[in-house]
């Protein structure tokens, strides 16, 4: 949970340390593969969607740029990466929760994840097999974004 005051801060050193912590060993690696969420307390009052808060997105941008490894470690059934990319990759907001999704930033970001992915997979000598299925995973979940342009 982060809190609003870290956002409007953009004090993401205890986010990143946290994350660091899940891929600290290999066990600690696969045991929280697909399992992190992430959710913003006190923006219950705001009218706007957390996409629509500029703050929201700085804070998720800034953790992105030291942490190259949400493809692997975010959860795939809930909204957590739809949040992600849309904090990442969105170029209009028009409000209601709605994002315009800017292809190219989509594209680089999705470059980045399954790097940030391969990359663990590499290091600890997870199964391949599992790679393809989170990959195709990570997929749906963008596509599942909806129309984009």
């Amino acid at each position: 949970m982060v809190g609003r005051s870290a956002v409007e801060q953009r004090d993401v050193a205890a986010v990143l340390g946290q994350l660091r912590l899940l891929g600290a060993t290999r066990e600690d690696c696969w045991l929280y593969r697909g399992q992190l969420s992430i959710a913003f307390d006190g923006y219950e009052a705001d009218p706007r969607e957390l996409i629509e808060v500029p703050e929201v997105r700085s804070f998720v941008a800034t953790v992105h740029a030291a942490w190259p490894y949400w493809a692997f470690f975010l959860n795939q059934l809930d909204h957590t990466i739809n949040l992600w990319a849309a904090c990442l990759c969105g170029d209009v907001f028009p409000g209601g929760g709605q994002v315009q999704i800017d292809v190219q930033k989509l594209r680089e970001l999705l470059i980045q994840g399954f790097a940030g992915m391969n990359e663990l997979f590499m290091k600890h000598d997870f199964p391949e097999k599992d790679l393809v299925i989170q990959s195709e995973g990570l997929a749906r979940m963008i596509q599942e974004i909806g129309p984009v342009g």
